[in-house]
């Protein structure tokens, strides 16, 4: 079995965030203008969720990636289960993932503007 010291530290280089799932399409667009920022990702977990991942580093890792306040590190660090973990999971856990803008708006042209035709008369990007 996978153990955190096999890690590099992946669940303490990321904040992830809840959102509610796009419905119209300035829900979309919200989505397009968060993957143009750096460093961010929008994806769908294994549960149907939306979030949000800030891909940021933790202020109390070590150069090997080790965390430094381990006794006392926050409730939602000590809640973190091992097989949820991106590096050791068993499964992906996402089922859908947009990295940048450019992945939105293919998905937005196959997916969602069929649905939307109607509303979207007028809209460029």
């Amino acid at each position: 079995m996978a153990t955190c010291n096999e890690c590099n530290g992946a669940c303490c280089k990321e904040i992830c965030v809840g959102i509610d799932e796009p419905k119209t399409i300035e829900d979309w667009d919200e989505i397009r203008w968060m993957v143009a920022h750096e460093n961010i990702a929008v994806y769908v977990d294994d549960e149907d969720d939306w979030l949000v991942e800030i891909q940021t580093n933790c202020s109390k890792l070590d150069k090997d990636n080790k965390c430094i306040i381990y006794g006392k590190r926050p409730l939602i660090c000590k809640d973190h289960k091992l097989d949820t973990c991106v590096k050791n999971a068993d499964e992906e856990g996402e089922k859908l993932r947009f990295n940048t803008i450019e992945e939105v708006e293919a998905h937005i042209e196959k997916v969602v503007k069929p649905k939307f035709q109607k509303d979207l008369e007028g809209w460029n990007f």
